[in-house]
């Protein structure tokens, strides 16, 4: 299981398990630079699919969800890998509010409907950010706060958009015109779905 919660204060909080490394470490080995033109000029465009996951303990109503997703489009978002922070961003996002995706937890026997919302976007990464297939690891990306540091952040976090897999059935990379008939809706609803 990638993602897990970690008991902090009165709050479960969620995390990926490859962020865990980083918060041991600390935000003294942690390797960042701050995204600029220079930066900005590097970066590919690509179509992934995934799901955004709000905090659990939470509960926010599905507007305030909504607002959450929004608000990170065209902001710099944070992977950590390893003990490196990559900023990656989302141009555009298709979220598929309409669609239930249910889920299973250590304490429920069944699974039961979440608040995670199924997505297509726009992202905008370095050329080797590279996504699986959907049957390997998710990249976790969550929005970055620059009044407050990395782990910070990633410890007050609203949610987090977990980027399953590309779309590969283009050979041409998409623009922020038609990036949106790239999009296959039964194919981000089902890695939806499935990802745990």
């Amino acid at each position: 299981m990638q993602y897990a919660a970690m008991k902090l204060s009165n709050a479960n909080i969620l995390l990926d398990a490859n962020e865990i490394y980083a918060l041991d470490q600390g935000l003294d080995k942690l390797i960042e630079s701050m995204p600029d033109d220079e930066y900005e000029s590097t970066l590919c465009r690509q179509v992934v699919y995934g799901v955004y996951i709000p905090q659990i303990d939470f509960d926010f109503p599905k507007s305030e969800i909504k607002r959450h997703i929004e608000e990170c489009v065209n902001n710099w978002l944070i992977h950590i890998n390893g003990l490196h922070a990559i900023n990656i961003g989302i141009e555009d996002i298709e979220p598929y509010y309409d669609v239930t995706i249910t889920g299973s937890c250590a304490h429920c026997p069944k699974p039961h409907t979440t608040n995670k919302v199924a997505f297509a976007a726009l992202l905008i990464a370095p050329k080797d950010f590279k996504l699986g297939n959907g049957k390997t690891q998710a990249k976790t990306a969550y929005l970055r706060w620059f009044d407050m540091d990395i782990l910070t952040t990633l410890l007050n976090r609203k949610g987090l958009f977990s980027l399953i897999a590309p779309e590969k059935r283009f050979k041409s990379e998409p623009t922020l015109e038609n990036w949106r008939t790239y999009i296959d809706p039964h194919r981000a609803v089902k890695y939806a779905q499935k990802w745990r």
